[in-house]
């Protein structure tokens, strides 16, 4: 179980994102947790909770809070993941990230408001893909229409609006941490480029971004599934 996230493996894995000022604002147990996930290595994610939440219990200011956090931010990256990995990956994730996870750590609601209107998350959607992709979102809204209208509607109104969009969890900038490692562990890098410097558009700093590129790359490295060369920023 521990082989591809051994302890060491996982320190190496930590050193490649700059130090936080705070534990839980570190990306790298983020990035790691998804490009595990997205290389179908579900086993994995387990043993990256424990190595962070045991890291926490050896600080003197941690809390509670910051432990709920740390594992929802976590779920939420897998969560968002899935649209790019697909969501059988991500279940077998959640559930490993589920069993890893202390009881009173886990959430039994739903962190979206089910009370919003269709209309309320559409434009929420069509607001955060306008944000993402700027001078291009006309361009690209009308390509994935044409290809196939149905992919359009649901990429603004479900993938941007129900899943990208929310923010009470991870920001923009972490979201773009979850959409870089899983485009790597995918081998889908024809977006990476785009990606890589929109991380920086969503504030993230260039070493941050360099440091989940490399977490993400070495994760998909180890578990076999890169085959292309992954453009750098």
């Amino acid at each position: 179980m521990t082989e591809i996230a051994p302890p060491e493996f996982l320190n190496e894995l930590q050193s490649l994102y700059p130090e936080p000022a705070k534990y839980v604002d570190g990306g790298w147990y983020l990035a790691a947790a998804v490009a595990f996930s997205s290389s179908n290595r579900s086993e994995a994610v387990s043993c990256v909770l424990r190595h962070v939440l045991n890291d926490l219990d050896k600080l003197p200011d941690a809390t509670d809070e910051d432990r709920r956090l740390l594992v929802r931010k976590m779920r939420e990256g897998i969560f968002k993941s899935g649209l790019l990995s697909g969501y059988p990956k991500v279940i077998h994730a959640l559930i490993s990230l589920y069993d890893a996870t202390p009881e009173e750590l886990r959430d039994t609601e739903p962190l979206r408001d089910p009370t919003r209107s269709k209309e309320e998350v559409a434009a929420a959607g069509q607001a955060y893909f306008d944000l993402q992709y700027g001078d291009t979102a006309a361009e690209v809204q009308l390509m994935l229409r044409s290809i196939y209208p149905d992919l359009e509607r649901f990429t603004t109104t479900l993938g941007y609006g129900y899943v990208y969009a929310f923010s009470d969890v991870i920001s923009s900038k972490e979201t773009s941490f979850a959409i870089i490692s899983a485009l790597i562990a995918n081998d889908t890098l024809s977006q990476i480029e785009w990606q890589l410097t929109g991380a920086v558009r969503n504030g993230a700093t260039v070493e941050e971004v360099r440091g989940v590129r490399e977490i993400a790359l070495r994760i998909a490295m180890k578990a076999g599934v890169l085959k292309h060369e992954v453009p750098n920023i």
